[in-house]
């Protein structure tokens, strides 16, 4: 840690840690370029906060109303350290540098990189913490590749499996959200085996953000401890968010995911974006700004939150 991309102005009551993780050396199958997203959201989220936070205070459009972000600190914990020539060494890297940013009594923000960057951030929280953790993910794809010969078994398509295989995430406890177009057989019935919950794109479109975002939360906190969410870009319809390694036709819109984060935010422990890809980006960098606009989110709800306590998790 090096920097406070935003300072409190009074003791910090809320703290975050934003991690880099420049890393796609296992992207094969899709286009490469997401190890360039870490600098692009850490650039555009600094300029976001300088012109938007004024006195420790933002205005929340969406809602009408002040955020205070007084007693907030966000810092930059700069970019893991990464071995691109073994990707195990690379894994290990980056859970040790997620364990390290949750040791220092920070809430983790991790930006990746293609979507390997979950299972060593999750194991991360799984080694810092006690009890049953819940997943959620927003992604196009299931990412339960067990093993192939391309790829191995430490890749983007194989993070949720390898979470599952930690031992205190559940599939009742997993929600996989934004599913769509197709998958092998084997993917598929990885989910199906471990009782995963899943909300595919068309149901998400019918059931709405709001009810998705509350159906999603009763799964992953029935019996937990801990939440993580990660958010795969591409689970956004790629007209909107061009910027990612593996566009999937369809998917939800913008507004349907910021609302639907905006929701969880209040209950989530550990974050993560992966699969932000500015080589592939529109020239006004409207997927990075997005991203750095759902960054803003989940901490402004999370300081309204804590300003407006909910009750308590309720155990199952």
């Amino acid at each position: 840690m090096s920097t406070l991309l935003l300072a409190p102005l009074t003791a910090p009551q809320l703290k975050f840690g934003y991690l880099g993780v420049p890393y796609d050396a296992a992207t094969s199958i899709a286009n490469p370029g997401a190890r360039f997203g870490p600098a692009a959201l850490r650039e555009q989220f600094k300029l976001l906060l300088a012109k938007r936070v004024v006195d420790g205070q933002v205005a929340d459009m969406d809602r009408g109303e002040v955020v205070d972000l007084s007693a907030v600190e966000v810092a930059d914990f700069g970019d893991v350290a990464l071995s691109f020539y073994d990707h195990e060494k690379a894994t290990n890297q980056v859970t040790d540098a997620v364990r390290a940013v949750i040791d220092s009594g920070y809430i983790p923000l991790v930006v990746g990189g293609d979507h390997g960057v979950t299972y060593p951030a999750f194991r991360a929280l799984h080694e810092a913490t006690q009890g049953k953790l819940g997943l959620i993910q927003l992604d196009a794809h299931c990412d339960m590749l067990d093993f192939s010969e391309r790829q191995g078994a430490l890749s983007g398509s194989s993070g949720m499996v390898r979470s599952l295989e930690l031992g205190r995430l559940l599939g009742k406890n997993m929600v996989q959200v934004g599913l769509r177009g197709y998958a092998t057989t084997q993917q598929w019935g990885v989910g199906v085996k471990y009782g995963v919950h899943r909300i595919l794109a068309p149901e998400f479109e019918e059931m709405g953000a709001t009810e998705a975002a509350k159906q999603s939360l009763a799964w992953a906190r029935a019996g937990t401890e801990k939440i993580y969410l990660t958010v795969d870009i591409d689970v956004l319809n790629p007209g909107e968010a061009p910027g990612t390694g593996w566009p999937e036709p369809g998917g939800l819109s913008v507004q349907q995911m910021l609302d639907y984060v905006r929701y969880l935010a209040p209950h989530v422990d550990a974050f993560d974006i992966a699969e932000l890809n500015p080589l592939y980006d529109g020239a006004p960098k409207h997927t990075v700004v997005m991203c750095a606009r759902l960054m803003l989110d989940f901490i402004a709800v999370k300081a309204r939150a804590l300003a407006k306590p909910t009750k308590s998790r309720k155990k199952k």
